[in-house]
């Protein structure tokens, strides 16, 4: 999940070049939707949007399915201001701006022995 069009086109192509699929939203609720209907291999969330929060989407991860927080990978521009609490539940941290290289090292040790099927991002 990514508001910026050019990011989210980015990080669509350099997975897609990656063997992944990708489906990619520019709201928590567009998430929310797709989450109740798909089971991901791996999400990439951007915690601060304008009018709209990645943190809806952690909740909604986190009530409905906690298992799929460990496979989560959070895009921010802020990452000292995150709590270890909240490290704890996520599998990376993408600091932005970020390199495409460790884009993809991240992606692919979230999802590790698994063919990456889908990426929600």
């Amino acid at each position: 999940m990514e508001n910026d069009d050019a990011i989210l086109t980015l990080v669509r192509r350099v997975l897609e070049r990656d063997r992944f699929t990708v489906e990619g939203t520019h709201t928590s609720s567009e998430a929310i939707q797709l989450l109740k209907t798909v089971a991901y291999d791996l999400l990439i969330l951007d915690l601060k949007l304008t009018g709209d929060s990645g943190e809806d989407v952690m909740d909604f991860l986190e009530e409905a399915q906690p298992h799929t927080l460990r496979r989560v990978i959070v895009m921010t521009a802020s990452p000292r201001q995150l709590s270890c609490e909240f490290l704890e539940r996520v599998c990376k941290i993408l600091a932005k701006p970020f390199d495409i290289d460790e884009l993809i090292l991240l992606a692919r040790e979230c999802v590790q022995d698994e063919s990456p099927a889908c990426v929600q991002s």
